[in-house]
């Protein structure tokens, strides 16, 4: 039986925007074996690969009450070719802003793209990610992306 001993490690990390303070907090790292097979030796993996529904947090503050955006992109470590990552919004947070968009997944690729936007200060704001298409056939390796969040 051939397994894969991959670790997916997704970090977040934040450019500062210049009329809100944010912070995003949370990392997600997967160790793929044997028990990630479809039907046992010589199946494929399962898909999608889903991080719990909390696994990064983020914080919205000093807005003023003003309107914005969060942004989302993708710098690749070491990343198997075919294999997306998507993020979505899994709670509102709490706050007297306002929050909408972000709530079906997004797969982050290289261009930023909105996630979803608002108003006002919001905070505790979950996010989960997935990866889809990772195959047997992908070298066992670490394999580790970044995603970026900015706010604008």
């Amino acid at each position: 039986m051939r397994l894969i001993g991959a670790l997916l490690l997704i970090t977040c990390s934040l450019s500062p925007a210049q009329a809100a303070d944010v912070s995003v907090v949370g990392n997600w790292s997967e160790l793929i074996d044997s028990n990630d097979l479809t039907a046992g030796a010589g199946s494929d993996l399962r898909s999608p690969i889903e991080s719990g529904s909390a696994l990064a947090t983020v914080d919205i503050s000093a807005t003023g009450g003003s309107s914005w955006a969060v942004k989302v992109s993708k710098s690749d470590i070491n990343w198997p070719t075919g294999v997306s990552i998507a993020v979505r919004r899994t709670s509102d947070g709490t706050g007297a802003g306002t929050i909408s968009g972000g709530t079906g997944y997004l797969i982050v690729t290289g261009t930023e793209q909105t996630l979803f936007s608002g108003s006002g200060d919001r905070s505790g704001i979950q996010l989960q990610l997935k990866t889809e298409n990772l195959s047997i056939g992908d070298a066992p390796d670490t394999y580790g992306a970044t995603l970026t969040y900015r706010v604008e």
